[in-house]
């Protein structure tokens, strides 16, 4: 056999020199070969150990253990060999709690179907798999109960509005509450949690938007952001000086007067207006207030609030209350 090679070869005339370049030729056809078949769509099972990432209440965020998932798809030959390669790697995907069904109610096993699964098919598989069917009609995943407590959520806020315009009304979030986990000894102690910084300057409109919750250390929120809104309005400032004071609950056969008789009402109303500002204002105290009042004081405020009132200031804001004598 191998003076018959060597016949051949002198046949062709190979020398030192030819070989080399023979071997190249070889490994370059091999190579182009190869890249032609991993190139071609190839309809294949593919399986993923999944671990599912979400953001259930009362639960962990991880499932507890990785979920083989199998799929008939349709894909490339390099997709494959990747997948030969990598195979034993859990994936991690990110789902929404909403596409979980509980298998019974406490239990920490869940479910999704097969018809949501192909929404995460991209997470699952990668790009350029495209998916033909999934295997089994249900994937379940197990979660761990988690310890939380539901706080209220306290925007931050940085503002400067333009010349003649304010809040209309306090910044609203959704949701104002969130679910935090963590060590249990660190969530008794925790009230609320904050906002990072809304900020927004030259304000001369009602504005909206997302704002990410301040991480805290070794904690986790049920959401990571919060929607807020806050309607801005264009004022007018009006101001009525020397308004009289008036005393309401005064008791039958007793007479009294208030110290100052009279006070400033600054007001700040929606512009264009929906009422006359300089309506008359009537300015109340109420004596049964003098019964807890150390000072002798009592808080005077606006009873005919004007309509499209957005703030009022009083000066002063309380007044003594003086008994006469008949």
């Amino acid at each position: 056999m191998r003076g018959l090679f060597n016949r051949i070869f002198k046949l062709l005339n190979f020398g030192g020199r030819d070989w080399g370049l023979f071997i190249l030729a070889l490994l370059l056809a091999f190579s182009t070969w190869i890249i032609h078949k991993l190139s071609l769509d190839y309809s294949v099972y593919l399986k993923v150990e999944v671990v599912a990432e979400s953001n259930l209440e009362g639960r962990s965020m991880l499932s507890t253990s990785g979920t083989e998932i199998m799929a008939k798809c349709r894909t490339t030959g390099w997709r494959i060999l990747y997948d030969q390669m990598t195979r034993g790697r859990d994936v991690v995907v990110k789902f929404p709690a909403s596409v979980f069904q509980q298998e019974t109610e406490g239990g920490e096993k869940y479910y999704v179907t097969s018809d949501k699964l192909h929404e995460y098919a991209d997470q699952i598989f990668g790009n350029s798999v495209s998916v033909e069917y999934f295997v089994t009609d249900k994937v379940y995943f197990k979660f761990k109960e988690e310890i939380g407590k539901t706080v209220p959520v306290k925007p931050v806020l940085s503002l400067a509005f333009d010349d003649q315009y304010i809040a209309a009304g306090p910044l609203t979030i959704v949701p104002d509450k969130v679910t935090v986990y963590g060590d249990p000894m660190h969530l008794e102690s925790l009230d609320y949690v904050t906002t990072v910084p809304v900020k927004h300057t030259s304000i001369n409109e009602s504005f909206s938007g997302m704002v990410a919750l301040k991480p805290i250390n070794g904690m986790r929120f049920s959401v990571n952001e919060v929607h807020y809104t806050m309607d801005v309005s264009r004022y007018l400032e009006v101001t009525h000086k020397a308004v009289k004071v008036e005393i309401e609950g005064v008791p039958e056969g007793v007479t009294v007067v208030p110290d100052p008789a009279t006070v400033n009402v600054t007001m700040k109303v929606q512009f264009p207006l929906k009422a006359d500002p300089n309506a008359e204002l009537r300015v109340v105290a109420q004596y049964d207030d003098l019964k807890t009042s150390l000072s002798g004081q009592i808080m005077v405020g606006l009873t005919n609030v004007p309509l499209g009132l957005i703030k009022s200031e009083i000066t002063p804001v309380a007044v003594r209350v003086k008994e006469v004598a008949e």
